[in-house]
């Protein structure tokens, strides 16, 4: 049994639903990335995770417009920069569990996160690939010897196709941008759970407090200000209620307006396009939505889309003189058609390309 048909138990859609991204073993937070988990100190700064930078609606609003675009362009082999008139099947097809929809969404989502995603592929006996399907990033590693490893098995090079992203991934080069944006949203949450006066409850008389006391006294009160009796509480005449401010909620607002458009230049993502604002640029209108998809195509996806297409155009994936790329059609047209995405939409006769040297 080949690795692309232990993939398909792997690409069920019943296994990938009951397997959370995160849920690998631990690492060190000092080792290079890699699918582990990690274990950390008390005082390290907290590692950063896919599922940490999902929690944050900027990066999990720009993963999907970077993804969801590349996704719905299909693959075409070219020749001579026109399209082959022979297209190799595997660019349009799967034969299996997942589309290649799926499989292009979840390859791009690996790039934007991680920096690396890695295809699994079947071979005819002339060495042309005739089937490719993505690994899940958590079932492949690379070890010390630059061989990889899926599911804990050497694999034949011939049989996997590694794709290096435009960077080291977000959850690299970004993670304290992360780690700024979820500190805030940490905030904002507390804010909206307690009152935004900072209080300070002083005894002035009577036996003085055990710590346990005290503990008791100020949790009884934070839970009375979260209540829904309006943020009543009861304090005797030994206990003296200070007032010691309000927080400033413009300087919140800001400072997650701000977290929002570092995200938007971590990910090369206009920032109006993920709703997030920069002071003195004032408004950008478009003259239509071809005009926007351009941009994003410049700023965001050109760098997946080029590591894409230039790692599987290569003499290893297609024959000699074979370039890939994607087709650009549905995100510049000027008109909104029917969302039509590439999905084994080639007839069983159109075989694929031999794959040649010369």
């Amino acid at each position: 049994m080949g690795i692309t048909d232990s993939l398909r138990q792997w690409l069920a859609l019943p296994y990938l639903a009951a397997q959370p991204y995160d849920a690998v073993p631990y690492e060190s937070p000092w080792a290079s990335p890699n699918h582990l988990l990690t274990i950390t100190p008390p005082d390290a700064p907290r590692p950063v995770s896919r599922a940490m930078a999902m929690g944050v609606p900027a990066i999990a609003r720009a993963r999907r417009l970077i993804v969801g675009a590349i996704a719905r362009c299909p693959l075409e082999a070219r020749q001579d920069g026109k399209r082959a008139v022979r297209q190799p099947l595997w660019m349009v097809r799967t034969d299996g569990v997942a589309s290649p929809v799926f499989r292009m969404t979840w390859t791009v989502d690996d790039l934007f996160f991680y920096g690396w995603s890695c295809w699994a592929l079947e071979r005819d006996a002339s060495g042309a690939v005739i089937r490719a399907d993505r690994i899940p990033y958590h079932l492949w590693d690379v070890d010390q010897d630059n061989r990889v490893i899926v599911q804990g098995q050497i694999v034949d090079p011939s049989d996997v196709c590694l794709i290096p992203g435009p960077d080291e991934g977000l959850l690299q080069t970004s993670a304290a941008a992360i780690r700024h944006a979820v500190q805030l949203q940490e905030l904002a949450t507390r804010y909206a759970e307690t009152p935004a006066a900072q209080v300070l409850l002083k005894q002035t008389g009577g036996q003085p407090l055990t710590d346990a006391q005290r503990r008791a006294l100020v949790e009884s009160w934070a839970d009375a200000r979260r209540g829904k009796n309006g943020g009543v509480a009861f304090a005797n005449q030994s206990i003296d209620v200070q007032e010691l401010g309000k927080a400033n909620t413009d300087l919140l607002i800001g400072g997650r307006n701000a977290a929002a458009v570092d995200i938007a230049r971590a990910a090369g993502v206009p920032a109006m396009m993920i709703d997030a604002g920069t002071a003195g640029t004032g408004t950008i209108t478009y003259s239509n939505a071809a005009a926007r998809n351009v941009e994003l195509i410049d700023y965001a996806l050109a760098p997946y889309m080029a590591a894409i297409a230039a790692r599987l155009g290569l003499d290893d994936v297609v024959p000699r003189g074979t370039a890939v790329a994607f087709d650009l059609t549905d995100l510049t047209s000027p008109t909104v058609g029917d969302l039509d995405v590439p999905d084994d939409d080639k007839p069983d006769h159109d075989t694929p390309q031999e794959n040649g040297n010369a």
